[in-house]
């Protein structure tokens, strides 16, 4: 009996030793190449819109854009919006600009360090259906 568990945990250290690796001779010369991400990250998510359901909630999930823009954050707190990283539609433009007016980021969040000012790449999130 001894023999005999021997032997199958031998088999299975041999088996699992010798696995396929899935991988053909050409993958392996592939191999040497990187793959290098142009596109710029993110730094903050900005939510310029808010939806007031008065304490109740929604049975329906609510629809939410995201625009990649390179913006300037003032130590104030503002956003100026210097450019989109894709093309947007005029209406959003002109949205997203008259938005950013109002908002401001806190100075708690400015203060604790999680949004820095500067230059920098930020994700801005409205709801289209204030967009009308």
């Amino acid at each position: 009996m001894k023999i005999l568990i021997f032997l199958l945990f031998s088999l299975f250290i041999t088996l699992s030793s010798c696995r396929h690796t899935g991988q053909t001779q050409n993958d392996g010369q592939d191999s040497d190449e990187q793959y290098v991400d142009t596109t710029p990250k993110a730094t903050t998510i900005l939510w310029v819109d808010k939806k007031n359901s008065g304490g109740k909630k929604d049975d329906f999930p609510i629809p939410v854009r995201t625009v990649k823009v390179k913006a300037n954050i003032h130590t104030s707190g503002k956003v100026e919006i210097l450019s989109f990283t894709k093309p947007q539609k005029n209406r959003v433009k002109h949205y997203l600009q008259e938005r950013l007016e109002v908002f401001r980021i806190t100075k708690v969040m400015l203060d604790s360090g999680f949004v820095k000012p500067g230059v920098q790449y930020v994700q801005i999130r409205y709801m289209p259906e204030k967009l009308q």
